[in-house]
């Protein structure tokens, strides 16, 4: 008898373990500094998510599991069913034609396009980009492009130069390997705290290549639903989870950034 009580202690442990793990959710992730960034650890380099690493932390309902993707592949993981959320995203960012729904827009903010700082050179070199080498991270949806992020089209259209990352973007404009980098405004800003040497160097836009209004995509069907990750946002901002984070890229409380770096 105290053998099979102690087996039926030890199920119900597990169980209990397996209830307090919750539901396992497969979340896209793509390279996006600040919000998703290249971390180093023991097993090598993992992308690190931190809005997904608060909402683990704010529930126990759903584990939210970062599954690495790329720009121009994440939507064949996404029709493959390798993931069913995928965050600070955007229905224009090439979502139209699928079974996917939008949470409400947790951050705004923006891309901005930085030039060598010239004599007589100011804003109005921004207003035609036509004759303009571009710089911007391969895969990426722009603006300026009409949000075609065929790099056969920016290649011909724009001579665009990719990159990687956004610092990489940076040091080709500064290379002068292109005239007109897009950057976006929170990785600039942390950029120009850590470099101050290169602020006399680059010339910011004051209009945006595009605003950013970053929400959480969801396949149809998919737990948890859009309206479950409504209310679940609501609540770590009611709670002023988010606020530091927001701080931290540089935003208000409010989750916008300024409109200048």
């Amino acid at each position: 008898m105290q053998r099979i009580l102690g087996m039926a202690l030890l199920a119900w442990l597990m169980l209990a373990g397996q209830a307090q793990a919750g539901r396992i959710v497969k979340v896209g992730v793509v390279l996006f500094p600040p919000y998703i960034v290249l971390q180093q650890n023991a097993n090598g380099s993992t992308l690190r998510v931190e809005l997904l690493e608060l909402m683990n932390s704010f529930q126990r309902d759903y584990r939210f599991v970062p599954v690495v993707s790329g720009p121009l592949r994440r939507f064949h993981d996404f029709d493959q069913g390798m993931y069913d959320l995928s965050f600070y995203d955007n229905l224009a960012w090439g979502w139209k034609d699928r079974a996917v729904d939008a949470t409400k827009v947790f951050l705004r903010g923006g891309e901005v396009y930085v030039a060598l700082a010239r004599h007589g050179r100011d804003e109005s070199y921004f207003a035609d980009l036509s004759d303009k080498r571009m710089i911007g991270m391969r895969g990426y949806h722009y603006g300026f492009a009409g949000f075609n992020n065929d790099p056969a089209f920016l290649r011909e259209r724009f001579q665009m130069s990719f990159t990687d990352d956004n610092e990489a973007t940076l040091r080709l404009l500064l290379m002068e390997r292109g005239d007109v980098a897009v950057v976006t405004e929170a990785y600039l800003a942390g950029y120009l705290i850590r470099n101050p040497q290169d602020k006399d160097r680059l010339l910011i836009s004051r209009k945006k290549d595009q605003p950013y209004s970053h929400s959480i995509i969801v396949r149809r069907g998919a737990r948890p639903t859009v309206d479950e990750l409504n209310l679940l946002l609501d609540k770590m901002q009611r709670a002023g989870v988010l606020k530091p984070l927001w701080r931290k890229y540089g935003a208000d409380a409010e989750g916008n950034y300024p409109d200048k770096p």
